[in-house]
């Protein structure tokens, strides 16, 4: 039997997580192994965000044009939908041999394989044998939800969509959350004739719920049909293409038709197959249990950071956050926590929709009293040149404080938006300060301003 291998830190992960605690452990001096299982690099930089803006953006560059064509702007302006995965493929397939060599220059050990406890502090990596170490971080991101019902099979991930050449000539994408609306206003935009099912009243859980009703407008309006209230029970072969079968509000059924169907219901934290069991580590349906220093509750060797992580926003920016105070307890200068105060969300659809802050109805949950400053924005002059016709803004301000407590924004910018206001969160400033200081951020000011009345 070969002996077992040991490190200060074994990360399973090579994602923005993981890939951060991996590099600056092994800047620090430790010795440190990263198992990988997928392409190195992980979610992100290859099966989510960095292909999905670009598809994204170059659907938006399309739909602005379109949106345009009453301002002088000319022509059929159409998407070349092979070119594009050209490109996607151009810039996406070198950055796992870039990821892995990143590992290798800082004398990492690398490790290609499926990873699984076989004890607290020890794992079985596929092909490669047992492991050790003094502390591991589970880094191993998210992976795209199961519907569980019949037919489940026939349908796609998002995953896939990324991957599609040739595009169908229809698609009906499954979940009202942000991956449908995203990828539908992609598929949109190219050609095809794209339907969201959700099964519930409220599409874009987590953001401001009159701002989602504005942007169904806006994506029928870029004929995205939208359909909620319509549970999918079955799916099925239809001829070429796939049928979905839903259960309406009235007891009944409706069926829709498409090319292909798209699981957009969200992700789960990809810990299946780690045996987390066997190395007495705690998890629920949001991932593993961990304490304010992102340490297993119930496992004081094993960290987890980012998607896997039952702790903040299953967002990139959230897991380099959670990972650098990962680093800082590993090299001896915390206990550390991730400050994720003021973390803001988007959906990249057109136009976008950020979320910062506490939603209306969370506030008062909590028992807030604060004021609203809230209206719609398409007649501001920066949507109207743009020919923007869905826009608009809710800001909640506390009473007696006058801090925010959240903004909330669809229109043009809006990621933009959201950072300034996040960071107006984070460090406790006023609906006053903003007013007070729109030099500091010049480009959005105006915007700013005319959100806080």
């Amino acid at each position: 039997m070969a002996e077992k291998r040991k490190f200060d830190v074994i990360v399973i992960g090579s994602g923005p997580a993981g890939g951060i605690v991996a590099r600056k452990c092994a800047e620090a001096g430790l010795s440190v192994a990263v198992v990988e299982r997928n392409g190195w690099g992980g979610v992100c930089p290859l099966r989510g965000c960095e292909p999905k803006k670009i598809l994204a953006d170059t659907a938006h560059a399309v739909v602005r044009a379109r949106d345009m064509a009453a301002h002088g702007v000319t022509g059929d302006v159409g998407l070349d939908w092979p070119a594009l995965m050209r490109f996607k493929h151009s810039s996406i397939d070198p950055i796992s041999d870039a990821v892995f060599r990143s590992f290798e220059r800082r004398g990492a050990a690398t490790f290609h394989g499926a990873a699984r406890f076989t004890g607290p502090d020890t794992l079985e990596v596929e092909g490669h044998g047992s492991i050790g170490a003094d502390h591991i971080v589970v880094a191993a991101g998210a992976v795209p939800r199961r519907l569980d019902v019949p037919g489940e099979e026939l349908l796609l991930t998002s995953d896939d969509f990324l991957d599609l050449d040739p595009l169908p000539e229809s698609l009906i994408f499954i979940g009202g959350g942000f991956i449908s609306f995203e990828f539908a206003g992609v598929a949109a935009a190219a050609g095809a004739r794209a339907t969201i099912l959700h099964r519930s009243g409220r599409v874009l859980k987590g953001f401001d719920e009159s701002l989602s009703r504005k942007l169904v407008l806006a994506m029928e309006a870029q004929d995205v049909a939208v359909h909620t209230d319509l549970p999918v029970r079955a799916v099925e072969r239809h001829g070429d293409g796939v049928l979905v079968r839903c259960a309406d509000a009235d007891g009944g059924e409706r069926t829709f038709v498409a090319s292909a169907v798209v699981e957009g219901a969200g992700r789960v934290p990809d810990l299946d197959g780690l045996a987390l069991d066997r190395a007495g580590v705690q998890a629920g349906p949001h991932g593993i249990e961990v304490d304010a220093n992102l340490r297993s509750i119930s496992n004081l060797r094993v960290f987890a950071a980012g998607d896997c992580a039952a702790t903040g926003l299953p967002l990139t920016p959230v897991a380099a956050l959670q990972a650098d105070a990962v680093v800082r307890t590993l090299t001896g200068k915390g206990p550390a926590t991730a400050d994720l105060t003021g973390t803001g969300s988007v959906v990249f659809t057109h136009p976008p929709l950020s979320a910062v802050g506490r939603l209306e109805e969370q506030a008062r949950e909590q028992g807030f009293e604060f004021d609203i400053f809230k209206g719609d924005a398409a007649g501001w002059a920066e949507h109207e040149r743009l020919g923007l016709s869905h826009a608009g803004y809710r800001v909640l301000v506390e009473r007696g404080t006058d801090r925010i407590l959240g903004a909330h924004y669809l229109g043009q910018h809006a990621e933009e938006i959201a950072n300034i206001f996040g960071l107006a969160i984070r460090h406790n400033l006023t609906r006053a300060d903003l007013l007070a200081h729109p030099w500091a951020y010049p480009s959005f000011g105006y915007t700013v301003r005319y959100m806080l009345g």
